[in-house]
């Protein structure tokens, strides 16, 4: 085989050490100091089963500076006195904290090659159902869950029956973000579109408020309401990577107009008025877009995200698994060692 292949010994042997050696820095990362704290009295129980690390590195004939004596493997290199098995213990020490630094910095490296990715974490929350007379003004919160990493732009696009909602306005008071670029409404079509955000270091709450839709119920009936797939939820992650995971959907049921569904729509436009008026609009929002344009009914063209044609997704590609892997390693240990020393190594 190596007279076909020249060289081919070399690469195994070559790539069996770098295997090996990967995995004794990452055990020595994890286990290391309670080796080192071991090591002595291993040597006080079983002296002959214990070895000199630095006797076994050198060649025979050579002093080992540890056990002051000539190093012969035939007759064992156990350490000579408790005082060498002590030094063998903190030589153990600097190599477990020297295999964590390389841990931490094969971390570093991953990460900032986008390894692992940001996970989709973030979801969309509007209560399920609901019912409503026709004529009754009711508000829809835009309202993300589950924020895991701190996100700076969202596009919430929401699809509605028009057959039987309109959407009043769309506010965003109480939002999270404080910067507007994009607001569309259009009742012909059953679309919205409020696209936002903020500077870094973005948002971080577990949950939060992006915007209100106020829904008008037309006719009565059943209507759908839902998240689009356009929508977008990008991370602070310096990669704008989308975190959205789920797209909420909704079904609200419109009855018909009755008296007490006049006295609840009355009572509606009072609360969105006030609002929309700008009597509850934070001082530090900024929007760059016309507010005084009436979009309600516009013929707004709706140009969602284009989905990308079905590809092979990177992470299932072989070579980032096998990197998904070692990240998720590296961050095992790493997180070990925060949860017994409280330093935090992210």
């Amino acid at each position: 085989m190596s007279s076909v292949f020249p060289g081919l010994k070399q690469i195994i042997i070559f790539i069996s050490f770098v295997i090996a050696s990967w995995v004794l820095i990452h055990l020595l990362a994890v286990f290391g100091v309670f080796l080192a704290v071991a090591y002595p009295l291993w040597w006080f129980l079983f002296p002959q089963q214990t070895f000199c690390l630095v006797c076994r590195a050198k060649r025979e004939g050579e002093i080992c500076p540890l056990c002051h004596r000539p190093v012969h493997k035939a007759e064992g290199i156990s350490p000579k006195s408790l005082h060498s098995a002590i030094f063998n213990g903190l030589l153990i020490i600097v190599f477990s904290f020297v295999s964590l630094g390389v841990v931490f910095a094969e971390s570093r490296v991953l990460l900032a090659v986008g390894i692992p990715s940001t996970p989709k974490t973030v979801s969309f929350v509007i209560p399920s159902k609901g019912q409503y007379t026709v004529g009754e003004i009711f508000p829809m919160k835009i309202e993300l869950s589950n924020i895991q990493t701190a996100i700076n732009t969202v596009q919430a696009d929401v699809s509605f029956d028009s057959q039987k909602l309109k959407v009043v306005d769309i506010t965003t008071n109480d939002s999270f973000a404080n910067i507007f670029i994009q607001k569309e409404i259009n009742n012909q079509q059953g679309y919205a579109r409020l696209t936002g955000g903020l500077p870094n270091p973005g948002f971080a709450g577990k949950q939060g408020i992006f915007g209100t839709v106020y829904f008008e119920g037309i006719s009565a009936g059943l209507a759908q309401v839902a998240f689009l797939p356009s929508s977008l939820v990008l991370a602070n992650d310096g990669k704008g990577t989308d975190v959205l995971k789920d797209f909420a959907q909704a079904a609200y049921l419109i009855l018909p107009d009755t008296e007490a569904g006049k006295a609840s729509s009355e009572s509606g436009q009072i609360i969105m008025h006030s609002q929309v008026l700008g009597e509850e609009t934070q001082a530090n929002q900024m929007f760059f877009y016309d507010e005084n344009v009436n979009v309600l009914g516009s013929e707004t063209q709706i140009s969602p995200i284009p989905t990308p044609a079905s590809t092979t997704s990177l992470k299932d590609q072989p070579s980032y698994q096998l990197l998904d892997l070692l990240s998720k390693i590296d961050q095992m240990i790493l997180d070990f060692w925060e949860k017994i020393t409280g330093i935090v190594l992210d």
